[in-house]
């Protein structure tokens, strides 16, 4: 399964680029590239679907059928036919846009949007329980990196939003929603990642032979349910044939995706992007070797089920790493005192930055770092493995003259700012650092599957539509 990466605007390329992270790639083939520390945890509670114990949901008024009907509870909440509607719609134009006349019909596209939609449910209820928040400083600076990558103004952005017809309140609070989630996905899978020294210097001479190969891809993916019996393996694998003759008989790939994927990707007709044969997982770059451009891959068998791909290019180039320019604030909190002030003072840091403020003059007077600040912050070219892992991956995400939110580390808290990025040759020196970013990419999706279907089997769901029913059975 996939973690989709939805646009904002049909006809703007907008990058949600804010850190700790804030790329909307996809997972388990995405670039994650961020790590943060652990939040404290907070006890959740979730239902499973034959719990006896169900959740207390609140009454529903008496005349809600002439209002807007209710399709499903998800734990302690509704989805209702309306924001499903809403949905379907903003999905079908992207479709549309993207492979016209591939759109499947509404039917299945509402089933599929359905499930999407639970399972965004259930993360923003985890992460709600969690105490995860998101502060108004924060969302400003999504919208102004937004606005930033697409070189609009924050009210020019607000402007072609309302030109498409789009809701701006509705706009900034899915915005939130995908900060929520992007936080709880760290707190959750990224930040418990951890390769070894013996698992970089394995994977490094690997990286030499194939470190510049990448595959832009599609893919479909037929999941197993829990503890599956030699039946349902034996059933989802004869799916998986019928479909794969269907693509190689000439079906759309696009809309196959969309009708029976089980991958979070389904809604984006399988699309993942390029992705670097090194932060898939071997099984499948070995395979995807094999496949020319063009070409409909193998059925490829997973842990949790079974993946066809249409490899639909192929790049062989120089292994190269990426270098970013960058500027620094740091502000240190070594106690609880220390951290109360440097919280406040990045709060305001954000503000001044929101309102025009150049990033190297609040570096000068606010950094506490003597060495970068008497430069305005510039910290030059950082190559891979000259930062801790945390700011490193911060960095990596930012879109070019972005600004990261606070990261707060042991020793304080800290404020990046991209500045442009560069690709260099990769030496004797940045292999190990090519090789842990590449692998911790690739367990990083792996780790987000098993955590997502884990939540969702977790939860307690139930379609009141009988016309939603049919895909989930």
């Amino acid at each position: 399964m996939l973690l989709p990466r939805r646009p904002i605007l049909a006809t703007l390329s907008l990058a949600l680029l804010t850190a700790p992270s804030f790329c909307w790639a996809e997972a388990p083939f995405l670039n994650r590239d961020t790590l943060v520390a652990p939040a404290p945890q907070a006890a959740v509670r979730t239902f499973s679907a034959t719990s006896s114990q169900t959740p207390q949901v609140t009454p529903l008024p008496g005349n809600l059928e002439t209002l807007d009907k209710v399709v499903a509870v998800v734990n302690d909440e509704i989805i209702t036919s309306m924001q499903l509607a809403q949905r379907v719609e903003a999905i079908r134009a992207r479709l549309q846009s993207q492979d016209p006349g591939q759109v499947p019909p509404e039917d299945v596209l509402r089933r599929q949007v359905l499930q999407q939609m639970i399972l965004q449910d259930v993360e923003l209820q985890i992460a709600h329980r969690a105490g995860i928040q998101v502060d108004k400083a924060t969302l400003d600076q999504a919208v102004a990196n937004l606005a930033r990558a697409n070189n609009l103004t924050p009210d020019q952005l607000r402007q072609a939003l309302i030109n498409q017809g789009q809701s701006w309140e509705t706009f900034t609070a899915d915005l939130e929603n995908r900060i929520l989630v992007d936080r709880l996905t760290q707190q959750e899978v990224e930040s418990r990642v951890h390769v070894s020294p013996d698992e970089v210097k394995t994977f490094a001479s690997q990286l030499k032979e194939i470190g510049g190969l990448s595959f832009d891809l599609q893919q479909i993916f037929i999941a197993l349910p829990n503890n599956p019996t030699p039946d349902a393996v034996s059933a989802a694998r004869q799916q998986a044939e019928k479909i794969r003759e269907q693509l190689v008989a000439g079906a759309s790939f696009t809309r196959l995706a969309t009708e029976v994927s089980n991958g979070r990707d389904a809604l984006q007709g399988g699309r993942l992007g390029w992705v670097k044969a090194g932060e898939l997982p071997p099984s499948i770059a070995q395979i995807l070797l094999q496949v020319k451009a063009g070409e409909i891959s193998p059925i490829i068998p997973g842990p949790t089920g079974f993946h066809i791909f249409k490899v639909l290019d192929v790049k062989h180039e120089a292994p190269t790493v990426t270098e970013v320019k960058a500027a620094v604030i740091f502000l240190r909190a070594g106690n609880g005192l220390q951290l109360q002030e440097a919280e406040a003072r990045a709060r305001d840091i954000q503000r001044a930055l929101e309102g025009g403020t150049r990033f190297g003059e609040l570096a000068r007077s606010y950094s506490q770092d003597p060495a970068t600040a008497a430069k305005e912050g510039e910290l030059g070219w950082v190559a891979p493995g000259q930062l801790p892992d945390v700011l490193e991956r911060t960095l990596l995400s930012l879109a070019p003259n972005s600004v990261s939110d606070p990261i707060r580390t042991a020793d304080g808290i800290y404020l990046l700012q991209s500045q442009g990025q560069r690709q260099v040759p990769v030496g004797e020196q940045q292999v190990m650092a090519a090789a842990r970013m590449q692998l911790y990419n690739r367990m990083v999706r792996e780790r987000m599957e098993e955590w997502q279907r884990r939540i969702r089997d977790g939860a307690y769901v139930e379609i009141l539509d009988p016309s939603l029913r049919a895909a989930t059975a």
